[in-house]
């Protein structure tokens, strides 16, 4: 995809060379953070400049799967052309509003990662800014991230809801692009499905069970007894190492505490935690 640079862009690029750390970019949907992202990426590692994205818009990521937030470190220009996770953490909704603590959570947790890593990371977030919904998780993950960096991308005054509240933090006023490109709700449902079924390639996936005895079940942050009524087939799941998740799976049948899925990981020894999500393909 061929990226038409702002006016503004440039001078946004010459301060994180200047003086790196995190930087959290916040807009409505649709307003072009991840065309920015991208754009900031690709010119820092092209000056040998060692970069981390972190993807925290759970509906609709470019560089992991819904209903995770993910991160990667861009060493040089041919991990630019792959742009796929190195690492996620499963939320479990494609919904923000649904998951504002774990959403501030995970955040927190890849930045941290990231930090040991690289010297400017990159946060991609949601479009959810409306609001005392939109305040809490904007303001939770700029205290917990505690970052370098806000970069505001709006078309008028629509983030100063939010900005007028951020102190001690140097911010960045970006135009929205007029060449960002709007999709309607269809759009972005196909775009979940498809992202899950590459995901979940036929020629690369097997089928495992687990029940209580070898793991924990999880729901909405609580442990729980799955049950047959309570999930359907094609519910995604997360597959963790206590915090870490490891991957997903998809469900193909529960039954007395126990659950048969599909999953590309390779095994489960690791795996001590499965979450259980409201996601389904």
């Amino acid at each position: 995809m061929e990226i038409f640079p702002a006016p503004e862009w440039e001078g946004l690029l010459e301060t994180l060379k200047q003086q790196r750390g995190a930087a959290i970019l916040i807009g409505a949907t649709d307003s072009g953070k991840s065309t920015l992202a991208k754009y900031l990426v690709e010119k820092l590692v092209r000056e040998n400049i060692r970069v981390s994205v972190v993807d925290a818009d759970v509906g609709q990521s470019t560089l992991g799967l819904p209903g995770t937030i993910s991160m990667r470190v861009f060493y040089n220009e041919k991990d630019i052309e792959n742009f796929r996770f190195e690492k996620i953490f499963f939320v479990g909704s494609t919904n923000p509003a649904k998951k504002i603590p774990l959403m501030i959570e995970g955040s927190k947790m890849m930045v941290d990662f990231c930090r040991l890593k690289s010297e400017i990371i990159i946060v991609d977030t949601t479009g959810l800014i409306a609001g005392e919904i939109g305040r809490v998780l904007k303001i939770g993950k700029i205290k917990a991230i505690k970052p370098e960096h806000i970069i505001a991308v709006q078309r008028n005054d629509e983030l100063e809801n939010i900005l007028s509240l951020i102190g001690g933090v140097s911010i960045h006023r970006i135009r929205a692009s007029s060449l960002a490109k709007c999709r309607d709700r269809e759009n972005r449902v196909y775009y979940r499905r498809k992202k899950f079924l590459d995901y979940f390639d036929t020629k690369e996936i097997s089928e495992f069970f687990l029940n209580q005895n070898d793991v924990r079940f999880f729901y909405n942050n609580k442990l729980f007894n799955p049950r047959k009524e309570d999930f359907k087939k094609g519910s995604i799941i997360g597959l963790n190492h206590n915090d870490d998740t490891m991957g997903l799976g998809i469900v193909v049948e529960i039954n007395d505490d126990s659950v048969i899925f599909e999953s590309p990981i390779k095994s489960l020894k690791e795996i001590n935690r499965v979450l259980f999500s409201d996601i389904e393909i």
